[in-house]
């Protein structure tokens, strides 16, 4: 993705203080997580709040998005960005620091969320780079996941959902640590960027019990054919509300 101001279809964001730009992954997850009854949802590891900003999109009149960001230079252009958004009615506010310390810091959002999202730092023990910002976004040292499974069972209510993308080869890793928090698993999504290639990244929605348990789904999402920018009418589907050209 462009490294310049990245303009969605109803709003744009600047992404130069933000060490991840907008992405792939991002725009997937903004886009499948469902926000139906939704007045209060928490994006962790917000970035520069793209993500926040596609769910605020689809948000009732009277929601609100929290941006949760650990380096100060991201949350600043997060708040940026919330400030400018276009929605009316609707809130977005960030908070900078780690999320295994908000509800300390902000008591009243104890069981207080009905979506927690987040695309979090994927990789654990991987070469760094020299960049601390870009580091803090893409490895797990400071928001492991079963701290992230447990700060959002702090933030949701009960019935409140979990929604987050994870390379595939932390499936069963992040499934212990979200049964282990309290949570149970609602649906699975398995991503393949082209039609040839195995499944690359999956997307899971948990919901907090106690609540009334669904069955769960597996479901099957392809993002291109068999060339870059091929992109399937199933991809187009889902993102066609966000992005230009679609």
């Amino acid at each position: 993705m462009a490294k310049g101001p990245f303009h969605f279809k109803t709003f744009s964001v600047e992404q130069d203080g933000a060490a991840m730009k907008v992405g792939m992954d991002g725009i997937v997850l903004g886009s499948w997580s469902d926000v139906e009854g939704v007045k209060l949802a928490i994006d962790v590891g917000a970035g520069n709040g793209y993500v926040g900003l596609m769910l605020l999109q689809r948000m009732a009149v009277g929601s609100q998005i929290l941006g949760v960001e650990l380096e100060p230079q991201a949350a600043e252009q997060c708040e940026e960005n919330f400030k400018a958004h276009p929605f009316t009615g609707r809130d977005a506010r960030s908070w900078t620091g780690p999320v295994q310390n908000l509800t300390e810091s902000r008591p009243d959002l104890k069981s207080a969320a009905d979506l927690v999202v987040s695309n979090p730092p994927f990789f654990r023990n991987k070469t760094k780079s020299l960049d601390t910002a870009r580091n803090l976004a893409r490895h797990d040292d400071t928001l492991p996941m079963g701290e992230l499974a447990q700060s959002a069972a702090a933030l949701l209510k009960p019935g409140g959902r979990l929604c987050t993308i994870w390379p595939i080869d932390r499936l069963e890793e992040w499934q212990g640590w979200c049964a282990s928090a309290g949570f149970y698993d609602e649906r699975t999504v398995m991503i393949h960027t082209m039609r040839h290639l195995p499944c690359k990244r999956f997307l899971s929605e948990w919901r907090k019990a106690p609540a009334q348990k669904a069955p769960h789904r597996t479901e099957y999402l392809t993002l291109e054919g068999k060339a870059t920018l091929d992109f399937t009418n199933q991809y187009l589907a889902l993102i066609r509300q966000y992005l230009k050209g679609t």
